[in-house]
């Protein structure tokens, strides 16, 4: 089961890398849920859900089908100098089929206590191939035109990497996080209407990072910037929560998760600020009404702070990227140990993700007939890449803001019910301009050059990243005595 989910859980709708909800009844409802307790899958988010169920369990699986890459513009009449210049032309970088598996498990101790387990993935994975960059454009004697997005493969020719800026590589750009928490949950209920619980959290990572061969060289550990398989993480943290019923028609619901700190990223610490990735904190407040006996109406509020994850949080600034790290490192080219730089790949400031914290709004319904309950749900706010960052959104297009869901269950008995929900992450799209691409040097007197200007101006290449998702998914919850 851990296997099946650390190799399948990138690619789902998600929040950045987030999943918009956990188990296929929240997934009908884009997400909303924090405040209503359906089977046992409502305990991976709100571990105060288990004093509310009985012994039961639930098992989800669905089908992920992800559409995204990036168009990369003609660039203007006058940009003769460059450093790093993606080639014109649309270029696929995430697709596929993928798998989403999930699990809880809830046992009814007496009536008032409740203990189980879970398991939720999330994550994100890219790959583009078959494109090229240049870099050091128009630079007499630096000028290298290489195979892969990010030029991490080998030269277009010898005459034009006479300084092996290229990474000479896997020219396959690419990065595959994948991430599963595995939680064991107690849940007590104070009153007949009022129940709190905890979840102790155990996390498991794993990274793969490729086709960055040519940033190597902008690193403060070369060796460990890409191309070197997968790599293992693991760390811990915990989940509380809290659900009400504050009046007989009203609910309220209220679950956090703190950040998960990790263990380092041996193999990628020269990509990755510190070495590791934590997981961000993240907030859920939901609240459910009843408009009728059998219909209820959600409205949840998440809020993830991925800027408190300094990997995560960091942007790319171009100019700083250009001064302290780019152009030291291209001058010093033939230097055999250069000296470690602020502004680098792996440094406390270096380049990051460039995302910031989102709050999403998530709004959903379900009615009962008979047998049949039915759902709907929407949601917006989910986009974490913040506007100008330009390379981050060819390497990690995590770009949905909008999903919209509907979802049904069959009651087959008394104690199985079949769940089934389809959500869609909007089609959204993001442009943005690659600085990089138009430079200006700035030269002394004698020639000898001091650095380049990297502002935003009509003449920079212009790159359209996008990314939509279809995601369907099936469960089953069925209690026992």
């Amino acid at each position: 089961m851990i296997l099946l989910i650390v190799t399948s859980a990138p690619a789902r709708s998600a929040n950045g890398m987030n999943a918009p909800g956990n188990g296929t009844v929240q997934l009908g409802m884009a997400g909303a849920g924090t405040a209503m307790v359906e089977d046992a899958s409502a305990t991976l988010r709100n571990p105060a859900a288990g004093a509310w169920l009985p012994n039961s369990r639930s098992f989800d699986l669905g089908a992920a089908i992800p559409d995204g890459g990036f168009r990369a513009s003609d660039l203007g009449a006058n940009s003769p100098f460059g450093l790093i210049d993606l080639a014109p032309g649309q270029s696929t970088s995430v697709t596929g089929v993928f798998p989403v598996p999930s699990f809880a498990r809830n046992w009814r101790i007496n009536d008032q206590f409740a203990a189980g387990w879970g398991l939720t993935a999330s994550g994100l994975a890219t790959e583009s191939s078959g494109s090229t960059a240049t870099l050091a454009r128009g630079v007499p004697g630096f000028e290298a035109r290489c195979n892969g997005t990010f030029g991490g493969g080998q030269p277009l020719s010898v005459a034009t990497d006479l300084l092996r800026l290229c990474g000479r590589s896997q020219d396959k750009l690419g990065v595959g996080l994948m991430q599963v928490l595995i939680s064991g949950h107690g849940a007590y209920r104070i009153s007949p209407t009022l129940s709190i619980g905890v979840a102790p959290v155990v996390a498991l990572q794993l990274l793969k990072v490729k086709g960055l061969g040519a940033f190597a060289a902008f690193s403060n550990e070369p060796d460990r910037a890409t191309d070197n398989g997968n790599d293992f993480s693991y760390g811990g943290g915990i989940r509380v929560g809290v659900l009400w019923e504050a009046l007989p028609i009203v609910g309220i619901g209220l679950a956090y998760q703190s950040r998960i700190y990790t263990s380092t990223f041996n193999r990628y610490s020269g990509a990755i600020i510190g070495g590791s990735l934590d997981f961000a904190p993240t907030l859920n407040v939901g609240l459910q009404i009843r408009v009728a006996p059998e219909q209820r109406l959600l409205f949840d509020i998440e809020h993830i702070a991925y800027s408190s994850i300094r990997p995560l949080a960091n942007t790319v600034d171009p100019q700083r990227f250009t001064d302290t790290c780019f152009v030291p490192r291209l001058i010093g080219r033939s230097l055999p140990n250069p000296p470690a730089l602020d502004g680098c790949l792996g440094s406390a400031d270096g380049p990051g993700f460039g995302w910031q914290s989102v709050t999403v709004y998530k709004f959903g319904y379900q009615g009962r007939r008979g047998r049949l309950s039915y759902r709907a749900g929407y949601s917006f706010g989910g986009n974490p890449l913040i506007a100008d960052q330009a390379l981050p959104a060819v390497f990690a297009p995590a770009i949905t803001d909008q999903h919209a869901s509907v979802g049904l269950s069959w009651r087959w008995s008394q104690r199985l019910s079949l769940n089934w929900a389809l959500i869609y992450s909007v089609a959204n799209h993001m442009r943005v301009r690659n600085v990089f691409s138009n430079a200006t040097p700035t030269v002394l007197h004698n020639g000898t050059l001091v650095g380049f200007r990297v502002d935003e101006d009509p003449n920079d290449q212009v790159i359209d990243a996008h990314l939509s998702v279809w995601q369907s998914q099936f469960g089953l919850a069925w209690t026992f005595d």
